[in-house]
Parts: structure tokens; sequence; C-alpha cells
């Protein structure tokens, strides 16, 4: 008995929409990553040291001023050197679906916990971890700016370089689960602090499955919003009323406690995956009307130079923040 013919390749209809291809999803990620990284270095401002002395290069601008300058540049570099692709974007079923907000509220109250037990786990499991989070709390004028630009802006940013372009593109080769892991953990890796990359692994899947499940970016882009909203005033409160520091030596009591620090990192990291499940059953991806169902012929390939790029640069930059790798750093100098 012979074995059956290989299915022919999905062709799809003149009218269904082009879709965007894994290697230009992951280059357009890849440059408006970087020039977010290199944007936002120049509005903050940072040290160098020039003819012996120590200068300050760059714009020295508050937190808040300085984001929101940052996503005005990235926006501008996104319509210089990648309207062909951001027009594909908006072409798309998923820009022009309206967002499900049920389900995205849904999603966001559940990836918070997720986000937080994984966070919670990894503090208690390595305690120097904490010290390198970034903390976006900010007082007085600046902290209107801030809560426009993390709350608002730079989720949309994200949601469309990492789920609208990457994962997007992606699809097209492997489908939606590859797709969802492969988006997510660049994502997760790319904010370049360890227990940031932990603790944003679950909320990063979470944005993944809730754009496959509702079919609209949008739905992504409230649970991220919502969660980078909540961070923000969560951060001002506790900085306004003082808590932040009895936050901190609530924690340094729970490092005291032991053999119990571990059992209770474990059943937060046991009780995070278990949401996270959840999650994943609740957000199965839906067939989409009006596009291929399958890969696109001639887009195979979705692990690209970009996306090595991108991840690498993360990894690289979470073992630059460990004081044992730049002790071993400064030891190698003549």
């Amino acid at each position: 008995m012979s074995d059956p013919a290989p299915s022919a390749p999905v062709v799809p209809p003149r009218d269904w929409p082009v879709r965007i291809g894994p290697l230009e999803g992951n280059r357009a990620a890849l440059g408006l990553l970087a020039a977010q990284q290199v944007f936002s270095a120049f509005a903050v401002g940072f040290p160098a040291e020039i003819g012996g002395r120590t200068v300050r290069i760059g714009l020295g601008l508050p937190l808040g001023w300085a984001l929101l300058t940052t996503f005005a540049l990235t926006a501008l570099c996104a319509a210089l050197f990648f309207r062909p692709t951001l027009r594909r974007l908006t072409a798309d079923p998923r820009w022009r679906t309206p967002p499900a907000w049920g389900l995205a509220l849904a999603a966001f109250a559940l990836g918070f916990v997720a986000s937080r037990a994984f966070a919670l786990a990894a503090t208690l499991a390595f305690p120097g971890l904490s010290a390198d989070a970034p903390q976006f709390v900010t007082q007085g004028a600046d902290f209107v700016p801030l809560l426009i630009a993390a709350g608002l802006l730079i989720p949309l940013a994200e949601e469309i370089a990492f789920r609208g372009l990457m994962m997007r593109g992606q699809e097209t080769a492997a489908g939606f689960r590859v797709a969802a892991l492969a988006s997510s953990a660049a994502f997760a890796v790319a904010h370049g602090v360890p227990l940031s990359i932990l603790a944003i692994l679950p909320l990063a899947y979470t944005l993944a499955r809730v754009v496959q499940a509702s079919g609209s970016l949008w739905s992504g882009v409230i649970v991220h919003a919502l969660n980078n909203t909540l961070a923000v005033l969560l951060g001002a409160w506790l900085l306004g009323s003082g808590a932040l520091n009895l936050d901190t030596a609530a924690s340094q009591e729970l490092l005291n406690l032991g053999p119990l620090r571990w059992a209770v990192a474990v059943g937060a990291l046991v009780f995070g995956g278990v949401v996270l499940w959840v999650i994943h059953l609740m957000l199965p991806p839906r067939p989409e009307p009006g596009t291929a169902p399958g890969p696109v012929p001639g887009r195979r390939l979705w692990l690209s130079a970009s996306y090595v790029v991108i991840v690498t640069f993360g990894l690289l930059t979470a073992l630059l923040t460990q004081p044992a790798v730049l002790a071993w750093l400064r030891a190698l100098r003549p």
C-alpha cells in the first residue's frame, strides 16, 4: 500500500489580506525594540567618561517625560522605516476586529495573579534578583506623563511589535502554539532583568493567547494597559504612603524564614503554573474567517537572525545586571 500523496499547500485567494511574513515580522520587531532602547537611553541620559572627565550624555528627562519622548521617537522611526509592514498590520483582521472586553478582563485578572505568583517564587528563591527590578514610580508633575506613557502608549507599542508583528508573522510559518510560545519568550527576555523576565513570562503568554482567542490585537492592548496602569498606581500609592519601605521590610522578614521560604516559593510557583494552565485552556485560538487556515507557501521559517538577536541581547543584559558577572568582567581587565 503506497503512502498517501502529500496535501497541496494552501494558496490564499486574491481577496484575502496579505499576511505578515515571519522574517518580516521578526525584523520589524527587532528594529522597533532597538529604536526604543536607544531613544530611552538618550531621553533618560547616562554618564560617560570622556577625556578623564565624567559627563552626562542625553536629555536627562524625568521618567514620565522620557517614556513619552521614547514613544514619539519610536513611532516616528516606525513610520519612516517600517511603513509597508505596518500597512499590512493595519489591513489585518486582528487590527480591525474590536476587542473582546469580557475575555480581556478575565485574562487580565488571571494573568496578573500568575505573574505575581511567579515573581514571589523568584524573589524568595533568589533574593538578590529584587534589587535589580525596575521601579516605575515617580512623584509630582511627572506622574501624569508616566501614567500615560507606561500605562497606555508603551503597551500599545509593545503589542504592535510582539503580538502584531512578531507573533503574527510566526503564525504563518509555525502555527498558533509555537508562535505564542516563541513571541512570549522573546517579549519576556527582551526586558533584560532576571526578575522581570520570570514575572513577565506568564503575562506574555496570556497576552499571546488572548489575542489569538479573541482575534483582536486590541484585547492584548487592554490586558497590557491594565497591568501597567495598575503597576504605576500601586507604585505611586506605596511611595506616597511610605509603604514602600514597609513592603521591603516585610520581604526581608520572609527571606529570614529559612526552609519555610522554599516551601512558600515552591507553592507560589505551583499555584502560578496552575493559573497559567487555566489561562491556556480558557483561551483557545479561534479560526479566522478570510485568512489562510495554514502556513502561507514560501513562509516556513519562523526562527531568524532577528529573533536570535532579540533573545541574545535580553539574556546578555540580564547577565550584566548580576554582581558576580560584573566582578568577573572587572577581573579580566588588565
